[in-house]
């Protein structure tokens, strides 16, 4: 780990990046607040997915345009990623969904979040529901692991992502009331499709749900999709939408 300072502000023409860190757990987490001009209070949290190059600058192409037209957000890094404390292999996804709590809580308190969560990132974004109540989800390439996995290690000890009936994040998600919105790579070779028709399927009381499916996408989508210009803009357009409700 690279220790970042408690506070670094970086002003780009359009937007603001604020690096700080907070500790949950007994770990220091990287993180990075994205604003525009007016500097708003984030509202919008990112959480990144599984893996040891995982880092929460994955997602700033979509953080810094979603910044332009006004809405702020908050990213970080999981203990165990990136610059923040830990080991990855001591990490669990309980222990993640208590950092993603965490975070939440340096949001903006005076709406509903929306969050985006990119595949272990979106089982996290889907379990916390009953205490963040978003207004929104954003899920990209969703994973879902089952309920006897929250407790068991990175070490090799965690169960591949798969269609699991019993995953927490189904169970928290027929709880969300707000707008779903899932982007699908068609050639995802980590979770199959089975796992976002259970994220549908799940969702019974939102207002809205969305699924966009990406031809020639695999499961790395935050790789793939800067390169795809139209594609980029039409998934800028979509989460402009949802943060609009």
């Amino acid at each position: 780990m690279n220790p970042i300072p408690r506070h670094h502000i970086h002003r780009e023409e359009h937007t603001v990046h604020r690096d700080f860190v907070f500790e949950a757990a007994g770990e220091r987490l990287a993180a990075t607040t994205i604003t525009g001009g007016e500097e708003t209070e984030p509202d919008i949290l990112a959480l990144h997915g599984l893996g040891p190059t995982a880092t929460r600058h994955r997602t700033r192409y979509l953080l810094d345009e979603l910044a332009e037209h006004g809405h702020s957000s908050l990213t970080f890094e999981f203990s165990g990623n990136g610059e923040s404390t830990g080991e990855l292999t001591r990490s669990t996804l309980r222990r993640r969904r208590a950092e993603t709590l965490a975070a939440a809580g340096r949001l903006d308190r005076t709406r509903p979040p929306v969050i985006i969560g990119t595949s272990m990132g979106a089982h996290l974004a889907a379990w916390t529901v009953p205490e963040l109540r978003p207004r929104g989800l954003a899920l990209f390439c969703p994973a879902t692991y089952p309920a006897h996995a929250a407790d068991l290690p990175f070490d090799g000890s965690l169960v591949r992502p798969a269609y699991h009936p019993d995953s927490p994040a189904y169970a928290a998600l027929r709880q969300f009331e707000g707008d779903l919105l899932i982007f699908g790579a068609r050639q995802d070779e980590v979770c199959p499709p089975e796992v976002i028709e259970g994220y549908h399927a799940h969702a019974r009381r939102a207002r809205s749900v969305e699924i966009v499916w990406l031809e020639g996408c695999g499961h790395f989508v935050h790789d793939w999709l800067p390169g795809q210009e139209s594609l980029r803009q039409q998934a800028v357009q979509r989460l402009l939408r949802l943060l609009a409700t």
